[in-house]
């Protein structure tokens, strides 16, 4: 009998692990768009601005990393300029923002109504960190 429950217990644990909600019916890789179905045309359009914007990432990631060096400054400093840190910090986050949002306003152009809904569920990938 305490094999047959753990038989039980065991088997329940399996299928509730492996079970399928159903929702995503295609396997994504990280920023792979290959669930998107995009024909010939918006997939080179795509590939375009994603090397348009190589440089502006190398050039803000770069700015990033400056940035980062003064706020260890700041916290390395006798006293901590609360200000300047937070000035430092939005100006990272505002320029990642802005970043961001031109380039996701460009892919957006691009798609059709089906292939934005699918995007969406997947955006939180496309943010720049």
């Amino acid at each position: 009998m305490k094999i047959l429950k753990i038989f039980l217990i065991l088997s329940s644990l399996y299928l509730f692990l492996n079970a399928d909600d159903g929702h995503k019916k295609y396997k994504h890789s990280y920023k792979n768009l290959d669930f998107l179905h995009l024909n010939s045309t918006q997939l080179e359009k795509i590939k375009t601005i994603l090397i348009d914007f190589k440089k502006e990432y190398k050039e803000f990631y770069e700015y990033k990393e400056e940035q980062e060096d003064l706020l260890e400054d700041l916290m390395e400093n006798k006293n901590f300029d609360e200000k300047q840190y937070l000035k430092i910090l939005t100006d990272v986050k505002t320029k990642a923002a802005i970043l961001e949002v031109e380039r996701l306003k460009k892919i957006h152009a691009i798609l059709d109504e089906k292939q934005r809904e699918e995007f969406a569920e997947y955006l939180e990938e496309w943010e720049i960190e």
